[in-house]
């Protein structure tokens, strides 16, 4: 059994509503021992809260996604910072780009995620950083700030930020998109050292082969990672640990 931290997961959505309680004591059960749940708008701060006090495994973190970018008034911002004071808050995310859907303005998108770059170093969290279409504009962007710590979430293998999270010190979120049988993650992975790499689902979202098209959960990393040890030819016990104690470290966990 391979010990799991899934580094971004949407339990919280509708998705999860008939069952939440079955996927995550399975979960547990399977070797999951955290599972981190980024917010997409302020409105997620409170319920992703309550989430965290009736699991023991469900930790939070404060954000705004790109999207839902021209929500971000200052009251928002407020709020977050006051979440960061709790226990099980972690970390900033998600937050980001999104070039391809463009729900927000850009201009709208850069503002708010330097904005919340700022409220990350000045409050020494890691952030999850969401990039769609929009790297050469990220990487200006995370290449201006300094202190700057976490995880650039499901990465997808653009070469471009893969040198700058890199040299910034920042992880990868690698989750199913590894498994899909066109995806070039496939060649790119091999390039990223272990220790820079952690897991995450994105449930419910991009559930890996052989689950594709079924509703993504915290338990289907065990197909990651034995992707991910067919590819490199690393053991998979050993790609589980690295990732875990990258994952623990970078969130502070204390797991």
């Amino acid at each position: 059994m391979y010990k799991i931290i899934d580094t971004h997961c949407h339990i919280d959505m509708e998705e999860f509503e008939q069952d939440r309680d079955e996927v995550i004591q399975r979960s547990k059960a399977g070797g999951v021992d955290a599972i981190l749940v980024p917010a997409v708008e302020p409105e997620d701060f409170d319920k992703e809260f309550k989430l965290t006090q009736r699991y023991e495994t469900v930790y939070q973190m404060v954000g705004i996604h790109p999207h839902e970018a021209k929500k971000a008034t200052q009251d928002a911002f407020d709020r977050a910072i006051e979440y960061l004071n709790k226990k099980k808050c972690v970390g900033i995310g998600e937050i980001g780009l999104d070039y391809y859907y463009e729900h927000s303005p850009r201009d709208i998108q850069k503002e708010v995620f330097a904005n919340f770059l700022d409220i990350a170093t000045e409050n020494g969290m890691p952030v999850s950083i969401h990039c769609r279409e929009a790297e050469r504009d990220l990487i200006d962007i995370i290449r201006s700030k300094k202190d700057l710590k976490g995880v650039i979430h499901c990465f997808s293998g653009n070469d471009e930020l893969l040198k700058a999270g890199l040299d910034l010190g920042l992880y990868f979120g690698i989750g199913g998109i590894l498994t899909f049988k066109k995806s070039t993650l496939k060649d790119v992975v091999k390039e990223i050292p272990l220790e820079f790499i952690v897991f995450e689902t994105d449930a419910p979202y991009l559930a890996p082969v052989p689950k594709r098209g079924k509703r993504n959960e915290p338990l289907y990393i065990y197909f990651v990672i034995d992707k991910m040890a067919e590819i490199t030819g690393k053991d998979a016990v050993e790609i589980s640990d690295v990732a875990y104690h990258n994952a623990s470290s970078v969130f502070s966990l204390g797991l």
